[in-house]
């Protein structure tokens, strides 16, 4: 590959890391490249390693790139208004594909600067003169950083270079590394890591990796080794045994599940104890690449993951489906902006994935499925809303939208004031979910921006302490362990899910039985259900059909709109056209099969 110096200006803000309790705050110091010397000193290694955390923001929950890690699976669907630049992959249209091979461009650039900016740490930084102890953690962060940033390429692309020396001159050739080289490397990165990072975050630092994230992520590359080509005989248990020394040690850590999973994703619990990772954002448009407030988040770096799975209820009349009224709902800060870029595939999210709604309260702890009438068609400044057919809606008070998950009465049409929508699939629907009216996903929410047209500076929830229980789960079920192990560690995240708003305790305790289940019941299929109803929209999706060699099978099973284009070589995404252009020394640099 074409090795670069970095090239951003860093946001150097809290340091990661602290040493006998002492706590620094770095200034900003814009670079537009780094040098072996830089990284002998003091603000240089705390400066890249900054610098790497920072460069994420451009990647998770921006735009595009929601879009293709969503896109093209069992669990979604096209909304109304995919950009140009993703709508091939809902489908699989592989000769559009394969003429747009730069859509990951983006993605892998941005991985390997931090990889060599991780390496330029890693050769240079033992010999900075700064207090043993906070070397010793910064030297473990890039340890866990360069390991981070290969386990998304090899995961994404699969044989990709591997490159473990610090580059300041470009190079012209490159080859992809052996994949049991590339996954011995993570290996050897997180469990050093691991071994050397804290147990626990430093006061004010958020969730940067700590000891629990670098097991976390060594855990979940074994399983992933387990499924591959370069698989070795003691993976699965290797990923079962790691994953349950996590939750064996949770309290060491400082991790839990909390007790009900709709408080999981609500605003101010991006740092609770069931977090291990997130990605940091900041309203400050000098670090954080952002708009400014109102001028319609613009920016392609931006966390718009408010928006992505958001239909497009302000254009709602209050006659529908006739075109004529007055909007029931209309846009506002809390409900959000709008995109229509994804949306539930509801046939497989109600008939399947959550399908047991009565004893199970994470689908209404994932989907917004009512609106609040906000309508001021009579009076700038009152409480009264649209007129419907059956009634004036009252603001604050009447539901004037719901998504409901099953074909209503006449009756209860009847007696409803606002719009009801069924689902699309159902037999003997009338008004039906469409490409741009659907349940919205909440777990993005954020109701603290300046403006309704506004980006979202919530930190983004990467890794949850639930998924530890899910791992253990599959690496079990692949002989890592027993069925039973892989029941139990299942019905952990069934029992919490069995408590819902408003219960009385013998329904609580009459919904954990009916979650429970047996060894019999733990198959592939049903685990990769069990992580749809736990973490339906985290943006890991697609990788995980990829890892268990099920993408086909189920988008042709469950989403009819891929169906016909999927393909076997899609669980791999294509090597960036600018890469293989880039490779001039030597055998031209290869495309993965099928593109």
């Amino acid at each position: 590959m074409r090795h670069k110096i970095l090239k951003y200006s860093l946001f150097l803000g809290i340091i990661l890391v602290t040493a006998s309790g002492c706590k620094k705050l770095l200034e900003e110091q814009p670079r537009t490249g780094f040098t072996p010397s830089f990284f002998t000193t003091n603000d240089g290694i705390q400066g890249a390693i900054a610098g790497i955390y920072s460069s994420f923001r451009g990647q998770w929950a921006t735009q595009i790139w929601t879009q293709l890690f969503n896109s093209g699976t069992d669990e979604s669907l096209r909304g109304g208004s995919v950009d140009n630049g993703a709508v091939h992959w809902f489908v699989y249209n592989n000769p559009v594909i394969r003429a747009n091979t730069n859509n990951y461009e983006g993605f892998w650039n941005t991985l390997f600067i931090d990889i060599n900016t991780a390496n330029g740490v890693l050769e240079y930084g033992a010999k900075a003169d700064i207090p043993a102890a906070t070397k010793t953690q910064l030297l473990a962060q890039a340890k866990f950083l360069r390991g981070f940033c290969y386990f998304y390429l090899v995961t994404t692309f699969g044989q990709v270079p591997l490159q473990t020396a610090f580059s300041t001159t470009a190079s012209a050739s490159a080859a992809p590394s052996p994949l049991a080289d590339l996954y011995a490397q993570m290996i050897k990165d997180f469990t050093e890591a691991a071994a050397d990072l804290p147990n626990l975050p430093a006061p004010g630092t958020g969730k940067p990796a700590t000891k629990s994230t670098a097991l976390f992520l060594l855990a979940k590359t074994y399983l992933w080794r387990g499924w591959s080509a370069a698989a070795q005989p003691n993976d699965y248990q290797q990923a079962y045994t790691i994953s349950k020394s996590i939750i064996d040690n949770k309290a060491t850590y400082g991790l839990d599940l909390l007790p009900y999973f709709g408080n999981v994703f609500r605003e101010g619990n991006e740092y609770s104890s069931e977090v291990l990772m997130v990605i940091d954002h900041t309203k400050d448009l000098k670090f954080g690449q952002n708009s400014a407030v109102g001028s319609g988040a613009t920016s392609f770096s931006e966390n718009k993951a408010n928006f992505f799975w958001r239909p497009n209820y302000p254009t709602i009349p209050a006659n529908w489906p006739t075109n004529s009224g007055a909007n029931v709902t209309v846009r506002d800060i809390r409900n959000g902006r709008p995109f229509v870029r994804l949306r539930p595939n509801t046939k497989y999210v109600m008939d399947v994935a959550f399908a047991n709604r009565a004893t199970d309260s994470r689908y209404e702890g994932t989907f917004q499925t009512v609106w609040l009438s906000n309508s001021t068609a009579e009076s700038a400044t009152g409480t009264t809303g649209a007129t419907t057919p059956r009634g004036t809606l009252i603001n604050g008070v009447d539901t004037s939208i719901w998504m409901a998950d099953r074909v209503v009465t006449p009756a209860e049409r009847a007696r409803f004031k606002g719009i009801i929508f069924e689902p699309d699939h159902l037999p003997g629907a009338t008004v039906r979910y469409t490409t741009a009216y659907y349940p919205s996903v909440r777990k993005f929410d954020d109701s603290t921006r300046g403006h309704m047209n506004d980006y979202s500076d919530r930190p983004y929830i990467l890794f949850r302490f639930a998924e530890v229980y899910l791992i253990a789960a599959e690496a079990a079920l692949r002989g890592g362990a027993t069925l039973q192990d892989a029941a139990n560690m299942i019905n952990v995240l069934r029992t919490r899910a069995a408590l819902k708003a408003g219960q009385t305790p013998a329904e609580y305790a009459a919904a954990v039985v009916a979650q429970q289940i047996t060894a019999a019941q733990v198959t592939l299929d049903f685990l990769l259900d069990e992580r749809s109803r736990e973490l339906y929209a985290e943006d890991c999706r697609w990788w995980d059909l990829s890892r268990t060699k099920k993408l086909v099978e189920r988008v042709q099973l469950h989403n009819a709109e891929a169906a016909a284009g999927v393909q076997p070589f899609n669980m791999l995404r294509p090597i960036p056209q600018s890469q293989i252009d880039l490779v001039t020394d030597g055998p031209k640099y290869p495309q993965n099969t099928g593109y």
